[in-house]
């Protein structure tokens, strides 16, 4: 018996296949842009993006600005609206200049006028005496205003003035010094001038005296007098709050209606004087 060799027969199994486990693909979440308020419309993206749509429709009400986490926002300026501007620049300027147009108006027509007539008396001296008297009335609706004394003979006449505490009674004052001392008086109701310094300034003196008269339209444009001091101090302040509101609350037109109207007040107010003068 023959032995036979035998030669090892090696079987190589080919390798199992590998598993593959496919995972749904993740969702990117969209970058959340962070909303500012009060602000006009917005569009934000990478600096090498373009804003050809935002420019194209409205370029001239747009500016670039650095956002805080480097990206450019691009922001719409607030637009100028013509009727903002004569909100913030008419309503102060209507308060303040239409009680200067009707007292400039008062003075074309002579209605403001305080010294409408005047009136030269003749106060002669009491024998032995130093005091002067003389006839002085005004008539209704006639109001005196100022009056003087001086002499035609000499000089050496009182420095005097009238003040009326009635509307037909006045005193005189003579101006001394520091202190004014009463040296007169004057009734309508017995048109009588008494006059009194102590002082002998011969035989007559002259009594001097301006007066105005009052009707409907002197009262009226004096209550316009009177309220243009109020309405003029409430102009100005109304011209600067539209000021700050206007650029404060993205209301350009507002703002620089306000400015428009502040800027105008001296000049206005310049013109007024040099009418009414």
């Amino acid at each position: 018996m023959s032995d036979e060799v035998q030669e090892p027969k090696i079987e190589i199994s080919t390798p199992p296949k590998s598993i593959e486990i496919q995972s749904a693909p993740v969702a990117e979440e969209p970058a959340v842009t962070p909303v500012m308020q009060n602000q006009g419309a917005m569009l934000t993206g990478g600096i090498g993006q373009t804003q050809g749509n935002l420019m194209a429709t409205m370029p001239q009400n747009v500016k670039f600005v650095m956002g805080p986490n480097g990206q450019m926002i691009a922001i719409e300026k607030p637009p100028f609206v013509w009727k903002h501007f004569f909100i913030g620049g008419g309503i102060p300027f209507a308060i303040f200049f239409v009680p200067m147009l009707i007292l400039m108006i008062g003075a074309g027509l002579g209605i403001d006028d305080t010294g409408d007539g005047e009136k030269l008396v003749t106060l002669y001296k009491d024998e032995n005496s130093t005091v002067y008297r003389g006839e002085f009335s005004l008539d209704e609706d006639n109001y005196l205003s100022w009056c003087g004394i001086y002499s035609d003979q000499n000089n050496n006449f009182p420095d005097v003035y009238c003040d009326r505490y009635d509307d037909y009674n006045a005193h005189i004052y003579k101006s001394d010094g520091p202190s004014d001392e009463l040296v007169g008086h004057w009734n309508n109701e017995n048109q009588t001038v008494y006059f009194d310094t102590g002082i002998d300034y011969g035989q007559e003196l002259r009594f001097e005296a301006d007066y105005y008269s009052e009707d409907g339209s002197y009262d009226f444009f004096m209550v316009v007098g009177d309220i243009s001091q109020a309405t003029c101090c409430l102009g100005l302040l109304l011209s600067i709050v539209f000021l700050i509101v206007g650029f404060s609350q993205g209301k350009p037109g507002m703002g620089w209606g306000g400015v428009t109207a502040l800027v105008s007040f001296p000049v206005v107010s310049f013109l007024s004087v040099l009418v009414m003068w």
